[in-house]
């Protein structure tokens, strides 16, 4: 029988042939398993311990860098400030180097992964964002600051005869550039922290890191935008040339005044000389048409005259309009187109001549910090009747001026030009547009734009209404402060203006061309003001000595103003009260920009909520 034949039965029954079928499975296999699971628990934990313990560690590097960077910060500041930036290298070296190492600590996989963890997460990234800020103010910011500080002395850069090292400027200005960026970028960084529910000790850090920033920025920026600008302003391109306007205060306009004396500048390689003067007569012409179009809202606001006369250019109180038409003017007199405009008064030349010393006109008269204003806004108007000689005693006033900038500290020049920005008295303006972009948004500048950043503007200006010299008679104070604050984030703010007019009963011993010839009354003071809304706000109200009127409204540049003209004896006085809405995307502190008289002026601002 082959195997092929056999049955079942045939079949032997032995237990070995069957066992694979029915074997249980093998127990050893699941104690392996749970040794696998335990050594991985094992190493999770041990991941987690050495991650905490060096988490531990670069947190604790991290704020031991910060805290020597900042120590080592401030001495470099210190230093600096005193005027050895050779010396402030040091700490500043020693501050981004311990910075660097913060930075590289904070970014480490420790506490990168711990900004996931709940209650410290957030704290975490500020720290990081601190770190990471810092990092770029010692290492980026500061050796461009101190490149600065030391290259551009003042008493190194501008020589004897008035040359400004340009080359100098040029050679520093990617570092400033690069440092303001870093403040900059450090602004907006912490910004985006602030309010974060932090520990009280990361809040602090933040909020002291914050006003630090902000402390410079205006200062960075400023510096960079110069450093930008100035060597090509002053031809270091190639030749340039500028109007300087000199304003005269005694017949007020909304930036100043008149220009009484126009003068036209040439600058090359950083040294700028006066090529000629010429007085308003010499510069207006028999054509009545407007030299530029003239926009609906400026023809309603202030007539053909803005765009004919060059006395009357600075009506509008945005000053980039004023010096287009000045600059139209000068060219349809001339045949010569600037490259720019500048703006000044007699009250600047004052602070000028303070701190560069006396100089002396081509008539013999003796000009002084003391006596500049006085001289060139009320005594040559009693001294000389004629407006011709007049003129030319204004640009003969500005050349010597202008001449004798020099014999004195430039760093104590530059005092005296800061004082003149700061009072909106020093005025510039690009007819290249690169350069006037980077000139928008400055002090400089001279726009009206109802804002600074947050802040609300607002503008109140004046422009003298009698064709007279009595606006040096005219006292102003002015002052602001918010009434009210809604709960929506919008504020009403209150203005308050009061005009005295301080000549004499009758404009006794006053010639005529100081009264004028268009008021009724001699010694009386014309004058029309133009109150000017914040950025999206409105006229809500205006009282005069204490009554509701209603005055003339209208829209310039896109903000509400309200206008009227009042006239004063001598001795008398009025006080207008305006109220403005200011809206809620204007968060930040209240300002006032104003029309610098005759005297200084110091507007008083009050911008917090009332209790």
């Amino acid at each position: 029988m082959t195997p092929t034949d056999a049955t079942p039965d045939d079949t032997p029954d032995t237990a070995p042939e069957s066992a694979p079928e029915t074997a249980p499975v093998i127990e050893p296999a699941a104690p392996r398993r749970g040794r696998r699971g335990l050594w991985w628990t094992l190493g999770v934990l041990g991941v987690l311990v050495v991650l905490a313990v060096w988490g531990a560690f670069d947190a604790r590097r991290t704020y031991t860098g910060l805290d020597e960077a900042a120590r080592e910060v401030q001495a470099a500041r210190d230093l600096a400030l005193d005027g050895d930036a050779a010396a402030a290298r040091g700490p500043a070296q020693r501050a981004a180097r311990a910075a660097s190492a913060a930075d590289a600590a904070a970014h480490r996989l420790p506490l990168t992964l711990a900004q996931a963890l709940p209650v410290v997460g957030d704290d975490v990234s500020a720290v990081r964002s601190l770190a990471r800020t810092v990092d770029d103010l010692a290492g980026v910011a500061m050796p461009g600051v101190l490149d600065a500080v030391e290259t551009l002395e003042p008493e190194s850069l501008v020589s004897p005869q008035g040359r400004v090292d340009v080359e100098a400027i040029a050679r520093v200005a990617p570092g400033i550039v690069a440092a303001d960026d870093a403040v900059q970028a450090a602004r907006v960084r912490l910004a985006g922290l602030r309010g974060g529910d932090y520990d009280e000790r990361v809040v602090d850090a933040v909020t002291r890191l914050q006003d630090a920033v902000d402390s410079v920025s205006g200062s960075t920026s400023g510096a960079a935008r110069a450093a930008a600008l100035l060597p090509a302003m002053l031809g270091a391109d190639g030749p340039r040339d500028y109007l300087l306007l000199v304003q005269s205060n005694a017949e007020l306009r909304a930036t100043g005044g008149i220009p009484g004396a126009v003068l036209h500048l040439h600058a090359q390689d950083g040294l700028l000389t006066v090529v000629e003067q010429r007085g308003a007569g010499q510069i207006n012409t028999a054509d009545a048409a407007p030299v530029l179009a003239l926009t609906p809202q400026e023809q309603e606001m202030f007539g053909d005259q803005l765009g004919v006369y060059i006395q009357d250019v600075t009506l509008t109180p945005h000053f980039p309009r004023a010096a287009e038409l000045a600059r139209a003017m000068w060219e349809r007199a001339t045949g010569t187109a600037v490259d720019g405009v500048l703006a000044t008064d007699p009250v600047a030349l004052g602070h000028l001549v303070e701190r560069a010393g006396p100089v002396t006109t081509p008539d013999g008269t003796r000009i002084t910090g003391e006596n500049a204003a006085q001289l060139l806004l009320n005594e040559v108007y009693l001294r000389i009747t004629d407006p011709v000689k007049q003129d030319a005693f204004f640009a003969g006033a500005a050349g010597a001026v202008f001449d004798g900038l020099f014999a004195g500290s430039p760093t104590s020049l530059l005092d005296g030009l800061a004082q003149s920005v700061d009072e909106r008295r020093l005025l510039v303006w690009s007819a290249h547009d690169d350069e006037q972009a980077r000139l928008a948004g400055t002090p400089l500048a001279g726009e009206v734009t109802g804002r600074d950043g947050e802040s609300p503007v607002v503008g109140v200006y004046l422009n003298d209404g009698s064709g007279a010299k009595m606006s040096w008679y005219l006292d102003t104070t002015v002052a602001a402060a918010v009434e009210r604050c809604e709960a929506d984030g919008s504020r009403v703010v209150g203005v308050d203006l009061k005009l005295t007019n301080t000549g004499p009963a009758g404009g006794a011993g006053l010639p005529a061309y100081v009264v004028g010839e268009h008021l009724d009354t001699p010694g009386n003071v014309r004058t029309n003001y133009d109150l000017y809304a914040p950025a999206g706000g409105t006229l809500e109200s205006v009282e005069i000595d204490g009554t509701p009127e209603e005055i003339f409204e209208s829209t310039y540049l896109d903000l509400d103003v309200a206008s009227w003209t009042t006239e004063l004896a001598p001795g008398a006085s009025t006080t207008i009260h305006a109220t403005f809405t200011v809206p809620a995307d204007l968060p930040g502190e209240l300002r006032l920009s104003t029309t610098p008289t005759a005297h200084d002026v110091h507007p008083i601002v009050d911008a917090g909520c009332p209790a």
